[in-house]
């Protein structure tokens, strides 16, 4: 007589390798879900970015402080992801000069997206190596 179904060997083995694919495929999820969140720090660190160029040319100066720019204080949102900074990096009144940095610690990890303007002319977005940014 011939019995249908699986053997318990044959059930176990199909456990054992779907445990071996979640086992490699949550640390990729996980990243992909922190990349994800960073898009929040992006547009908010590109919308102090910006009000921080118009504050430059009306002023002169770039101030540290978000409250004093003419955007809602990322900071100041209930559920934000990240926290905000300015730092004035050698600001003149012909040249621009600072950093915007947003900060987020999820348990053992920092992530940081950073806006960093070296002059006039240049600027670039950074990302954390945990968020597949530059590793230099």
């Amino acid at each position: 007589m011939h019995k249908k179904g699986f053997t318990l060997l044959e059930v176990l083995i199909v456990v054992i390798i779907i445990g071996i694919l979640a086992a490699i495929a949550l640390p990729q999820y996980t990243a992909t879900i922190e990349k994800s969140k960073s898009a929040e720090a992006a547009t908010n660190v590109g919308s102090i970015r910006t009000a921080l160029d118009r504050y430059w040319y009306q002023n002169g100066a770039v101030t540290t402080t978000i409250d004093n720019l003419d955007i809602d204080n990322p900071n100041s949102v209930t559920n934000k992801l990240y926290a905000y900074s300015i730092a004035d990096d050698g600001t003149t009144s012909t040249t621009r000069a600072y950093t915007v940095t947003a900060t987020r610690t999820s348990g053992v990890n920092t992530y940081t997206v950073t806006w960093k303007q070296t002059d006039n002319n240049t600027g670039k977005l950074l990302r954390s190596a945990n968020l597949g940014g530059p590793t230099s």
